[in-house]
């Protein structure tokens, strides 16, 4: 089976040539990929509503029909079209923003099913951007998961589907991949049911099922690989000479603020770590600006003047421009005789060649990129240290590469997560670990508020004020379009609203991933010069960028996001000197009580490591709360609060798997050896 999985798509009945190349422009391109090729979020559409019942800020839907034209008119290049719905209790308004074209899809007099976002205008109900069925075709969807794929052109939901089935067909229903005893052990469902009803489930329960085991899989394959490098890991003298400190004490003594005690403590034990017996591995984990870049700069700059070369790999090239400019400023300041390279994937050939040659000849001290450190062209003079930033974002194999390139350095690892003392354990075992909880003092604490949808028109005119005094503010939204048919606010038309809602005067930007590097960095450039005063985006901004003139924080369907997802969100404003918000929109019915208690830890409290805490206590065994989870990067499928108890089952297997079988060279552990070897984005390819 496992040949099988590695044999090109081609082979499924009913893809040719072109087909291929559509699924290989989404990274899949064995039956093993369009298996685990899972959909990115599932529907759950409810029975039709009376207009009395309709509530606003919920997703939910009505039976009407349209009888006469629908009306179009224009803001600011903004074509909003405006129906008139007679359902049997009465007329409602029906809006769409920048559809000219629904009035084409729409004939007057027939019965449709109306699904959108419901809001009050003017003390009137009515439903925004609604996706339109016919009666039948609605009925057969609802109240079941309805699987939503990222898709490209040409690639549509019901061609991913046919190549499940045709793939799935293929396998017997009884075949198992990982060995019997794990998977009665952790009471997981086979493989084959698994894919089945990730991809065709008939009810929430048999999705929750096929999670538990990808997410047992995924965390399986985090711990196979760690506990090998564990295993093979030898004790590696240190034969570095870092230890002058002129440059250093000179930068830490002319810093416009005092260095809190956390920071002192952690730099104290890197700067232990140099003149240690052994070469060592440390993760500095902190808090939403507890003031870790710092840390990183000035254990950089230790290496540095004493004669050693350091890298330090952001996970975006938005982050990573950012330390550049970053290490610039503080080479300037200073006057400091070390120069910086920046090197990122989307960088002419010319351009990293000149880059590689200046790292290689050992001209600059400090190298600043994304992957593109870990490619094989690059080869460094003298690396003493790698420092991985938000390194719960690269994998263990990722970080071995950076780490062996130009010898054996040092490793510093940096983490804005706080996680709980129980599963950190766990995720860091055998590493040393230092953790900064302090806040620098003037630092303001940021006022948070949780709101209903229905009161966001209160969370823009505080948006509005704050404009008005010269402030920015960030949106964030889940989705990046509505045509992806799930429940929640996405950028663009949130874009629209909003710029209907607050005038002309305002400067309106959107980002998000599907952006090219360059656009995106040019958005952020242009957000951070205060060219733009509110930017609408995705949690494309939850890592590292840093604004100081950005005040206020709306996050919309708040409910939707893992609890540390959040606390990160929330720390992107708060940076400068001005007091800011945060303000939660919960989305989810006033009933769901369980929605209101874990927003409101947030409201409660500012400290990162009291809220991983709690949401810990809060997420409850076979919680489902979506395939994509937002909660922790670190994974694709899982969740380490949510999934807390298979993180534990994981780890101690793996441990067990590879002290009785290191290379896993049994018969039963071949597809083992396959996860453990494989990079999990690829496992994963699209979530």
């Amino acid at each position: 089976m496992n040949l099988l999985l590695d044999s090109s798509i081609h082979n499924v009945k009913g893809i040719g040539d072109k087909t291929e190349k559509l699924f290989n422009k989404i990274g899949v391109y064995t039956l093993g990929d369009i298996l685990l090729f899972f959909p990115r979020d599932y529907k759950n559409y409810t029975l039709p509503e009376e207009i009395s019942n309709l509530e606003s800020g919920n997703y939910q839907a009505v039976l009407g029909m349209v009888n006469r034209p629908i009306s179009v008119r224009y803001f600011k290049n903004i074509s909003i079209q405006t129906a008139r719905c007679d359902t049997e209790e009465g007329q409602i308004e029906i809006i769409w923003y920048r559809m000219p074209y629904i009035r084409n899809n729409i004939t007057l007099g027939i019965p449709y099913v109306f699904y959108g976002r419901v809001s009050e205008k003017d003390q009137k109900i009515r439903i925004e951007q609604p996706s339109v069925f016919v009666p039948e075709e609605y009925y057969n969807i609802v109240k079941r998961p309805n699987p939503v794929y990222s898709t490209t052109k040409g690639l549509s939901k019901k061609i991913i589907e046919k190549a499940v089935k045709e793939a799935l067909g293929l396998f017997k229903p009884e075949e198992e991949l990982l060995p019997d005893n794990i998977v009665k052990k952790n009471q997981l469902i086979n493989y084959h049911d698994a894919v089945k009803y990730m991809h065709f489930p008939e009810s929430v329960e048999q999705l929750i099922l096929a999670r538990n085991r990808f997410v047992y899989e995924e965390l399986l394959q985090f711990f196979l690989e760690s506990k090998s490098e564990e295993l093979s890991r030898d004790i590696i003298n240190n034969n570095f000479n870092i230890n002058k400190l002129e440059y250093t004490d000179a930068v830490i003594e002319g810093l416009p603020y005092s260095l809190t005690n956390g920071q002192k403590s952690a730099f104290e034990s890197i700067s232990n770590d140099f003149v240690g017996e052994n070469i060592t591995e440390r993760l500095i984990q902190g808090d939403v600006g507890c003031g870790k870049t710092i840390i990183a700069f000035l254990s950089m700059l230790m290496v540095a003047e004493n004669g050693y070369q350091s890298s330090l790999m952001a996970p975006t090239e938005v982050l990573a421009r950012q330390h550049y400019y970053y290490f610039l400023e503080m080479i300037s300041k200073f006057n400091l005789p070390f120069s910086v390279v920046l090197i990122v994937g989307s960088m002419k050939k010319s351009e990293k060649k000149i880059a590689y040659e200046q790292v290689k000849d050992g001209d600059v001290s400090f190298v600043i990129g994304t992957h593109a450190l870990i490619q094989e062209g690059l080869i460094y003079n003298s690396l003493g240290l790698t420092v991985t930033d938000e390194q719960h974002r690269f994998g263990v194999k990722q970080r071995k590469i950076l780490s062996e390139k130009g010898g054996t350095p040092f490793s510093l690892l940096l983490s804005a997560t706080p996680i709980p003392r129980t599963l950190a354990l766990i995720l860091y075992n055998g590493m040393n670990v230092s953790v900064i909880k302090e806040l620098p003092k003037e630092r303001l604490k940021i006022k948070t508020a949780v709101i209903d949808s229905g009161m966001r028109s209160t969370a823009w005119k505080i948006a509005a004020s704050e404009i008005k005094k010269g402030r920015q503010v960030y949106i964030v939204c889940p989705l990046v379009e509505a045509s992806d048919n799930i429940d929640g606010e996405n950028v663009h038309d949130y874009r629209d609203m909003l710029q209907v809602a607050l005038g002309n005067g305002v400067d309106i930007e959107i980002i998000h991933g599907k952006l090219k590097p360059a656009e995106k960095d040019l958005i952020m450039q242009n957000f951070k010069d205060g060219k733009i005063d509110v930017l609408v985006s995705t949690t494309v901004i939850e890592v590292g960028v840093n604004v100081s003139n950005a005040s206020v924080m709306i996050i919309e369907n708040a409910d939707r996001f893992g609890l540390a997802s959040l606390h990160q969100l929330r720390g992107r404003v708060g940076r400068g000197k001005y007091q800011s918000y945060c303000i939660l929109v919960n989305s989810s019915s006033k009933n769901n009580q369980k929605a209101s208690d874990r927003l409101n830890v947030l409201h409660e409290s500012n400290d990162g490591f009291v809220i991983a805490e709690k949401d810990l206590a809060l997420r409850g065994p076979g919680d489902f709360e979506g395939i994509r989870q937002s909660g922790d990067s670190s994974f694709t499928i899982a969740d380490i609060y949510q999934d807390a108890a298979l993180l534990e089952a994981a780890s101690t297997d793996a441990e067990n798997i590879i002290k009785s079988d290191p290379e896993l060279t049994d018969p039963e552990n071949k597809y083992l050896k396959l996860l453990r070897d494989k990079e999990r984005e690829k496992l994963y390819t699209n979530l």
